[in-house]
């Protein structure tokens, strides 16, 4: 009897061992195609959009992932953040394969996002995405306000200078010079500051230097200003000389180098090409200027726009040639010699038809969309001003580049409206917030 027991205790001993050996520890048996036992295997999801390392990306994206195949209900969580181990769940229980993200919880501009789909079954964990990278757009245009206080005008000149936008003279509808002085700490709330003591003036350049404001150019009186001028505090103006040494045309342009301020160039129809406007000065006090060279070399006089940026200045160009859309770019680390042009396609609406600002270390440039139409903008970026990449999602947006200008006050971009047609017949007073 003992015998026969004995050998009926040990079947059944390993007999439970290889039950157990299957169990996968919540009382299911796993039949693995190998024959040894495990946990179920974890299925790959594929994500759809954005895809992987994608730039730009809509701040309010809409994401998208294969369905998970199966004959039981799925659920699916989305996992978000702007680094892989601060990834959190914003939601979970979704039955659809795409998810909206919308106001008011848009995602940050130019920034880096992770994510991740999880898919569920009977509260199970049976799939999960590979986590994926992709970087929002660094410009969202929006239009702040169609009716700034400081009213209709064209040809104005328009700053930051003390932490504020400043926006001084131009012409209004009934092309009138106007005299008075705003200011903006937002680009939407304006402030009358007073008005400029000598009289109206358009089509001049304000410039920020050695911390003042100054004014070059214009026209002042009905005449073409030789004067410049002067302040500490945007309110309170002082001419310091009625004669420039160099011919200021409306369209002469001015950029800060180093401890240098350049005049590149100015513009007149009645002028031969090479001629005192294609003259390049420099002054390392804003007042006393040096001739540094009789021809700057650019195609046109008057239609490219400057920046500076890492010690360089850059010069962006549209072709003259109407049939031709392209834009050249040329740098210069002393302002008077300039590198060969380098061209990019992109699509221009000819001479004055691009404006620039710079960002986070990039060239913002913006001009005409792909597709049209001619009356509206796009923006593109650049560390280098040669490699341009999309800088937003947004195709096509109302600004007319041409009439427009566009400043960085604090890291917050503004486009500052002029005029909207080619005629200077009607002017407008928008303000558009781009990031």
């Amino acid at each position: 009897m003992k015998l026969f027991f004995k050998p009926i205790i040990v079947c059944f001993t390993l007999w439970l061992l290889g039950c157990s050996s299957d169990d996968n520890g919540n009382g299911k048996i796993v039949d693995d195609d190998d024959g040894i036992g495990g946990e179920t295997p974890i299925e790959t999801l594929v994500t759809l959009s954005p895809a992987n390392n994608e730039s730009p990306v809509s701040k309010t994206p809409t994401m998208s992932w294969e369905n998970y195949d199966s004959d039981q209900p799925i659920t699916y969580s989305l996992l978000l953040g702007t680094s892989e181990s601060t990834m959190t769940e914003i939601d979970s229980g979704l039955t659809t394969t795409m998810y909206d993200i919308l106001e008011p919880s848009s995602l940050d501009l130019n920034s880096e996002y992770f994510w991740q789909i999880i898919a569920y079954e009977d509260g199970e964990t049976v799939a999960e995405s590979e986590v994926q990278t992709f970087t929002t757009e660094l410009i969202f245009p929006s239009l702040i306000t169609e009716d700034a206080a400081y009213g209709a005008r064209k040809a104005t000149g328009v700053e930051v200078f003390d932490d504020k936008i400043w926006v001084i003279g131009g012409r209004n509808e009934a092309d009138i010079p106007l005299t008075d002085i705003w200011s903006s700490d937002d680009g939407e709330n304006w402030t009358l500051e007073g008005d400029f003591p000598f009289g109206g003036i358009y089509g001049h350049k304000l410039i920020v230097f050695n911390g003042k404001l100054w004014i070059y150019g214009g026209v002042s009186e009905g005449f073409l200003s030789t004067k410049i001028f002067s302040s500490e505090d945007g309110i309170a103006w002082e001419e310091e000389t009625e004669i420039a040494p160099f011919v200021q045309y409306q369209s002469s342009k001015f950029e800060v180098l180093g401890n240098k301020i350049f005049r590149i160039a100015g513009y007149s129809g009645d002028i031969d090409d090479l001629s005192p406007e294609r003259y390049v000065y420099s002054s390392m006090d804003g007042l006393n200027w040096n001739l540094e060279i009789e021809n700057h070399g650019f195609d046109t006089k008057y239609s490219f726009q400057l920046e500076s940026l890492n010690e360089n200045l850059y010069s962006f160009e549209p072709n003259p040639e109407l049939d031709i859309e392209e834009i050249s770019t040329r740098t210069s680390t002393d302002g008077v010699n300039w590198s060969s042009p380098a061209v990019s396609e992109i699509r221009e609406r000819g001479i004055n038809s691009v404006r620039t600002v710079i960002l986070d270390g990039k060239i913002i440039l913006m001009t005409a969309p792909v597709d049209g139409p001619n009356n509206s903008s796009t923006f593109y970026e650049s560390p280098n001003g040669e490699d341009w990449v999309a800088t937003t999602t947004v195709d096509s947006v109302p600004i007319r580049a041409i009439f427009y200008t566009l400043v960085n006050l604090n890291g917050e971009v503004f486009a500052i409206g002029g005029t909207q047609r080619s005629s200077f017949s009607t002017t407008n007073n928008t303000v558009w917030k781009l990031n």
